[in-house]
């Protein structure tokens, strides 16, 4: 009986080191870490929020260091492992609602008490998810498409559980957004400078993303008009930028800078300039605009003062790459100036309002589904394969009416409309801490909303939905704290 079992344990180890030398090595590694960090969000969910900002940072980098994983002269890394290094940071995500799932049951009660914005919410998460079930696309792509948008919104509800018990959650989330901003600028700028590494070109080689141009080629994403535009540790430029500039806004929520915070905004708006992405400019001079003026509004002028500051920062950034000499294949003088001014895929948007008057199956009531528009052409779904057939939409909100239809729409518009309104309302009747989470996260929203709704598509991308429902909910939860010359009892931490 000893021998048939040892035996069998010898035949079970084989087995599983067989499997494992078969695996790449930085999946393995990478998979364990992100097991060890949801362990560690649900026992520390105050700082859950870092943690999972930290892996969203780093996964689309840790994606490409598959490619350095694999052995000499094997097989890349397949699309299943590909796609699996895409989904751990969702552990993290997952832990925090088990530990809020679990906090519910434990008290039997909600940790904050729902109001309009919390309903609405809900309600667009529940039309999301209701989209599941909707036939125009194949089940694949709506699932899919799900899961690159439709369970970040959840992220908002993180926020207000998490509020509810006190601000602790901020100091770490904004700490490691900041951190990962600057580490992906310096990154950014040097790969401006020196070019990608081998395992980058790899990647962009591979077929597994649209960024590269294949058989060895950068790809008109990359090189138009031979200035390469770094996407440093992000699956692309536009959100390596937006991360960056969301980095910029979130370290407004600080009351106080300090030289070496005003040395890291200058790092990140010369990097964030580099990125030659317009939308995630857009998102950034709305976005300080907005603060300016809420704050102006709610007479705050130190923080408008910085929001300004900010701005020219940036702006001189622009500047300081607009004078330099580049010469990149000796294409145009200043082939950064000529890059940023090009307008390009204007057209395709304007393409985007054209079909969306004119076609109606692009604004059904109850839309196509979600994920009809991206997620379906890059699956290579039915009707998405051939260019002619449908040019991709690049604004946001023509993809939600696509994807949601006007029922979707007109939900999020009323959560975001809720939002608007009853910031602007109770503003100046709030205490300083509130007032500057308030204008910081209201600013971010309505920024969003603006960029989402002219010049990108951006709420389906991870390092851009995830930032616009954390400022969504800590909008909300500033709203909901007491007004000024009023105290009560915070509740206790479970």
């Amino acid at each position: 009986m000893n021998s048939l079992m040892w035996g069998v344990a010898t035949a079970v180890v084989v087995t599983v080191s067989g499997l494992v030398l078969q695996v790449n090595t930085v999946l393995v590694v990478v998979t364990a870490a992100a097991a060890v960090s949801a362990v560690l969000a649900f026992l520390h969910p105050k700082t859950g929020l870092a943690i999972l900002f930290g892996w969203i940072a780093a996964a689309d980098l840790l994606k490409r260091l598959l490619f350095l994983g694999v052995a000499p002269g094997g097989p890349p890394p397949s699309e299943t492992e590909y796609f699996w290094m895409l989904i751990l940071p969702d552990l993290i995500l997952f832990a925090l609602l088990i530990r809020a799932g679990y906090g519910v049951l434990r008290t039997r009660r909600l940790p904050f008490s729902p109001n309009a914005m919390d309903i609405l919410v809900a309600a667009y998460f529940g039309w999301c998810l209701l989209t599941v079930l909707n036939p125009t696309f194949p089940l694949a792509v709506r699932l899919a498409g799900f899961k690159w948008s439709g369970i970040y919104i959840l992220i908002f509800f993180i926020v207000r559980e998490q509020d509810s018990r006190g601000r602790d959650w901020l100091v770490p989330l904004r700490g490691v957004v900041v951190a990962g901003g600057v580490a992906a600028a310096a990154y950014g700028l040097y790969q401006a400078a020196f070019g990608f590494r081998d395992f980058e070109m790899e990647w962009l080689e591979s077929g597994l993303t649209q960024l590269g141009g294949g058989e060895g080629g950068l790809g008109l994403t990359i090189s138009y008009l031979g200035i390469v535009r770094p996407f440093s540790i992000f699956a692309s430029h536009e959100q390596f930028g937006w991360f960056l500039a969301f980095a910029l806004l979130i370290m407004l929520t600080a009351p106080r800078r300090s030289p070496l915070q005003w040395a890291m905004i200058v790092l990140l708006a010369l990097a964030l300039a580099r990125t030659l992405s317009r939308s995630a400019w857009v998102f950034l001079a709305g976005g300080l605009g907005l603060v300016t003026v809420l704050a102006l509004y709610s007479r705050r002028k130190k923080l408008s003062v910085e929001a300004v500051s900010v701005g020219l920062v940036f702006l001189i950034a622009v500047a300081f790459w607009s004078q330099r000499p580049i010469e990149e294949q000796g294409q145009v003088e200043n082939p950064y100036s000529e890059r940023a001014t090009t307008l390009g895929t204007y057209a395709w948007r304007i393409y985007s309002f054209e079909q969306l008057l004119q076609d109606p199956q692009w604004r059904r009531p109850f839309g196509n589904g979600i994920g009809s528009m991206w997620v379906a052409w890059r699956m290579g779904a039915e009707g998405t394969k051939n260019p002619d057939e449908r040019i991709l939409s690049h604004i946001g909100s023509v993809d939600q009416i696509y994807e949601l239809g006007w029922v979707g729409f007109l939900i999020f518009l009323a959560a975001v409309g809720t939002i608007a309104v009853k910031g602007v309302k109770r503003l100046r009747r709030l205490p300083e801490d509130s007032q500057r989470l308030l204008i910081v996260g209201l600013s971010v929203v309505l920024a969003v909303v603006l960029a989402n709704s002219t010049v990108a598509t951006v709420l389906m991308f991870r390092p851009i939905a995830a930032p616009f429902w954390v400022a969504l909910g800590m909008a909300a939860g500033a709203l909901a704290q007491p007004e000024q010359g009023i105290t009560v009892e915070p509740m206790s931490s479970s």
